[in-house]
């Protein structure tokens, strides 16, 4: 069993999301470990956010005794990310607020020429983006050697209103386990010792029914965009991908969310519902337990290392971001079925 360390994460805008993370945190006698969302222009993107962030993070220090805080880059934004190959700029300023404020960590996606939409792709091979990509983090991790820079998954990169057709799309869309596995060797030989790959496990929930999806009706897949970057070189490389395959016992770090994994039975129906595929692209952030991921699985797949887990759900129903009490009760839900491992 891991030695776990179960995180929230909470706003950086929103300083009362910050005191009622850390208030549940300090009365369920758990360390004060916390995962910054920022947005950019609302805080680290302009002087008069920054001023409020430094302020909110210094009144927060002020009220409790916070053990760790982590910086996740902000939102990427459209305009931008649609024109540019990938936007370092956010995360270099997001590198230099955690370096400020002694964050110890960095969180930032793994994304590369993003299109919106069925746009077409831009004029670049998977590989091209993978070594691309790979330089721009060798870059930032020499930039900052005393920063973790924690490489996230995107899976389908759905936007609001989650309807299947409002997204965006790029050749690193998935974080494959052989592409964890090659990213891993990367680092190893660039001596990258403060860069690491980690899981969302929602996020790997979509690409898994994406990739059986196609796996199993690669006809039905062929003209579908958002399939576009599942290659046969992946279906090579599996049969069937379940989410926690992604997740291996040399992760320290981990975003956690319930999701809808469809099965073999209906994923292998040549005419799959489209709101049925919707569901298994979009969903993310549920409760633990609303969804259907087997949770009881994830202690024994990260083995007995040392790991954070940030819990990543959106309120429920009659609640608020501020008072989020889906995510307590999925972080108290994961919490005891780690304790049931350990036990055993």
């Amino acid at each position: 069993m891991t030695d776990a360390v179960f995180a929230l994460k909470a706003a950086l805008a929103d300083p009362a999301q910050l005191e009622a993370r850390a208030a549940w945190l300090t009365r369920a006698g758990r360390p004060i470990v916390l995962e910054l969302h920022t947005f950019g222009a609302r805080d680290i993107d302009t002087a008069a956010g920054l001023a409020a962030s430094r302020a909110a993070v210094a009144r927060l220090r002020d009220r409790h005794a916070v053990e760790r805080l982590i910086v996740h880059v902000p939102v990427q934004q459209v305009p931008v990310v649609t024109q540019v190959d990938f936007d370092a700029g956010q995360c270099q300023r997001a590198i230099a607020f955690a370096a400020e404020i002694g964050a110890g960590a960095v969180v930032l996606h793994r994304y590369f020429d993003l299109v919106f939409g069925d746009a077409p792709p831009r004029a670049i091979s998977k590989p091209e983006a993978v070594g691309r990509f790979n330089a721009i983090i060798r870059d930032l991790a020499r930039l900052a050697p005393d920063i973790r820079l924690l490489v996230e998954n995107i899976g389908h990169y759905s936007l609001l209103p989650r309807d299947g057709r409002t997204y965006l799309s790029g050749p690193l869309d998935h974080f494959f386990p052989w592409e964890i596995s090659a990213f891993r060797h990367f680092c190893v030989e660039e001596g990258l010792t403060n860069v690491e790959p980690f899981v969302d496990v929602a996020h790997a929930t979509l690409s898994a029914n994406l990739f059986n999806r196609r796996k199993l009706r690669f006809a039905e897949t062929v003209d579908d965009p958002r399939f576009a970057w599942i290659t046969p070189d992946d279906l090579d490389q599996a049969d069937w991908l379940a989410p926690f395959d992604f997740v291996d016992r040399a992760m320290s770090y981990l975003h956690v969310s319930d999701a809808s994994l469809l099965d073999a039975a209906e994923l292998a129906e040549p005419n799959l519902p489209e709101a049925r595929l919707v569901e298994g692209i979009v969903s993310e952030g549920l409760e633990i337990g609303m969804g259907n991921l087997p949770f009881a699985l994830l202690p024994d797949q990260l083995g007995q290392g040392a790991s954070t887990l940030v819990v990543e759900v959106e309120p429920g129903a009659g609640e608020s971001h501020i008072d989020n009490g889906a995510q307590l009760r999925s972080l108290e839900r994961l919490a005891a079925l780690f304790d049931q491992a350990g036990a055993v």
